[in-house]
Protein backbone atom coordinates (compact mmCIF):
# COMPACT_ATOMS: atom_id res chain seq x y z
CA UNK A 1 0.00 0.00 0.00
CA UNK A 2 1.28 3.48 -0.86
CA UNK A 3 1.23 5.69 2.22
CA UNK A 4 2.12 9.39 2.25
CA UNK A 5 3.26 11.10 5.44
CA UNK A 6 2.72 14.86 5.39
CA UNK A 7 4.34 16.69 8.33
CA UNK A 8 3.46 20.39 8.48
CA UNK A 9 5.20 22.43 11.16
CA UNK A 10 8.59 22.77 12.80
CA UNK A 11 11.67 20.63 12.21
CA UNK A 12 10.88 18.66 15.37
CA UNK A 13 8.10 16.93 13.44
CA UNK A 14 10.59 15.62 10.89
CA UNK A 15 12.09 13.20 13.42
CA UNK A 16 8.60 11.90 14.27
CA UNK A 17 7.67 11.53 10.60
CA UNK A 18 10.96 9.74 9.82
CA UNK A 19 10.33 7.27 12.66
CA UNK A 20 6.80 6.66 11.34
CA UNK A 21 8.20 6.18 7.83
CA UNK A 22 10.66 3.50 8.99
CA UNK A 23 7.97 1.75 11.04
CA UNK A 24 5.65 1.55 8.02
CA UNK A 25 8.45 0.35 5.74
CA UNK A 26 9.25 -2.44 8.21
CA UNK A 27 5.65 -3.60 7.85
CA UNK A 28 6.07 -3.78 4.07
CA UNK A 29 4.25 -0.61 3.04
CA UNK A 30 5.53 1.70 0.31
CA UNK A 31 5.67 4.86 2.41
CA UNK A 32 7.04 8.26 1.42
CA UNK A 33 7.51 11.62 3.13
CA UNK A 34 5.49 13.97 0.97
CA UNK A 35 7.98 16.82 1.46
CA UNK A 36 10.43 14.70 -0.61
CA UNK A 37 7.75 13.83 -3.17
CA UNK A 38 7.14 16.02 -6.21
CA UNK A 39 3.76 14.62 -7.33
CA UNK A 40 0.18 15.10 -6.14
CA UNK A 41 -0.98 13.61 -2.84
CA UNK A 42 -3.82 11.99 -4.78
CA UNK A 43 -1.48 9.21 -5.92
CA UNK A 44 -1.34 7.67 -2.43
CA UNK A 45 -3.71 5.01 -1.08
CA UNK A 46 -3.60 6.37 2.49
CA UNK A 47 -2.37 9.69 3.90
CA UNK A 48 -1.06 10.61 7.35
CA UNK A 49 -1.14 14.30 8.30
CA UNK A 50 1.01 15.37 11.25
CA UNK A 51 1.08 18.91 12.62
CA UNK A 52 1.47 20.88 15.84
CA UNK A 53 -0.46 23.68 17.57
CA UNK A 54 0.22 27.24 16.48
CA UNK A 55 0.92 28.46 19.99
CA UNK A 56 0.46 27.80 23.67
CA UNK A 57 -3.33 27.97 23.41
CA UNK A 58 -3.74 25.85 20.28
CA UNK A 59 -4.93 26.77 16.85
CA UNK A 60 -4.05 25.48 13.40
CA UNK A 61 -0.97 26.72 11.56
CA UNK A 62 -2.05 28.98 8.70
CA UNK A 63 0.06 26.97 6.23
CA UNK A 64 -2.00 23.78 6.73
CA UNK A 65 -5.14 24.79 4.75
CA UNK A 66 -2.94 26.41 2.09
CA UNK A 67 -0.86 23.24 1.65
CA UNK A 68 -4.00 21.12 1.46
CA UNK A 69 -5.54 23.38 -1.18
CA UNK A 70 -2.43 23.01 -3.37
CA UNK A 71 -2.16 19.24 -3.03
CA UNK A 72 -4.46 18.19 -5.86
CA UNK A 73 -7.52 15.96 -5.93
CA UNK A 74 -7.96 14.41 -2.48
CA UNK A 75 -11.70 13.69 -2.54
CA UNK A 76 -12.44 10.29 -1.03
CA UNK A 77 -8.89 9.55 0.14
CA UNK A 78 -8.60 7.95 3.58
CA UNK A 79 -6.34 9.63 6.11
CA UNK A 80 -5.11 9.79 9.69
CA UNK A 81 -4.93 13.18 11.44
CA UNK A 82 -2.30 13.58 14.17
CA UNK A 83 -1.36 16.56 16.34
CA UNK A 84 1.65 16.70 18.63
CA UNK A 85 0.69 17.61 22.20
CA UNK A 86 2.00 21.07 23.09
CA UNK A 87 0.40 23.75 25.19
CA UNK A 88 -3.13 23.60 26.55
CA UNK A 89 -5.46 23.03 23.59
CA UNK A 90 -4.01 20.31 21.37
CA UNK A 91 -7.48 18.78 21.08
CA UNK A 92 -8.76 22.06 19.63
CA UNK A 93 -5.94 21.99 17.07
CA UNK A 94 -6.87 18.41 16.14
CA UNK A 95 -10.48 19.49 15.63
CA UNK A 96 -9.38 22.33 13.33
CA UNK A 97 -7.06 20.00 11.38
CA UNK A 98 -9.87 17.51 10.89
CA UNK A 99 -12.19 20.28 9.69
CA UNK A 100 -9.56 21.40 7.15
CA UNK A 101 -9.08 17.82 5.93
CA UNK A 102 -12.82 17.25 5.58
CA UNK A 103 -13.14 20.54 3.71
CA UNK A 104 -10.78 19.13 1.05
CA UNK A 105 -12.88 15.96 0.79
CA UNK A 106 -10.67 13.56 2.74
CA UNK A 107 -12.20 10.71 4.76
CA UNK A 108 -10.72 10.80 8.26
CA UNK A 109 -10.29 7.29 9.64
CA UNK A 110 -8.88 8.42 12.98
CA UNK A 111 -7.70 11.56 14.74
CA UNK A 112 -5.16 11.43 17.57
CA UNK A 113 -3.07 13.67 19.81
CA UNK A 114 0.38 12.22 20.53
CA UNK A 115 3.06 13.28 22.98
CA UNK A 116 6.21 11.56 21.71
CA UNK A 117 7.60 9.44 18.88
CA UNK A 118 6.80 6.11 20.55
CA UNK A 119 3.15 7.09 20.95
CA UNK A 120 2.97 8.16 17.29
CA UNK A 121 4.39 4.82 16.14
CA UNK A 122 1.90 2.97 18.35
CA UNK A 123 -0.97 4.97 16.84
CA UNK A 124 -0.04 4.17 13.24
CA UNK A 125 0.37 0.50 14.18
CA UNK A 126 -3.27 0.41 15.35
CA UNK A 127 -4.89 2.46 12.56
CA UNK A 128 -6.93 0.47 9.99
CA UNK A 129 -4.95 0.94 6.79
CA UNK A 130 -7.22 0.32 3.81
CA UNK A 131 -7.25 1.59 0.27
CA UNK A 132 -9.52 4.54 -0.29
Amino acid sequence: MRIGINAIGSRKLSSVSNAMLHSLKQKGHDSVLTSDYSYSLGSFDFLIFVTEPKGMFGGLLSSVPQDLAKSGDLVGKRCLAMVQKRGFRSGHTLKKLMEALEHEGLVIVQGEVFSNTDTAIHIIAEVPLKRG
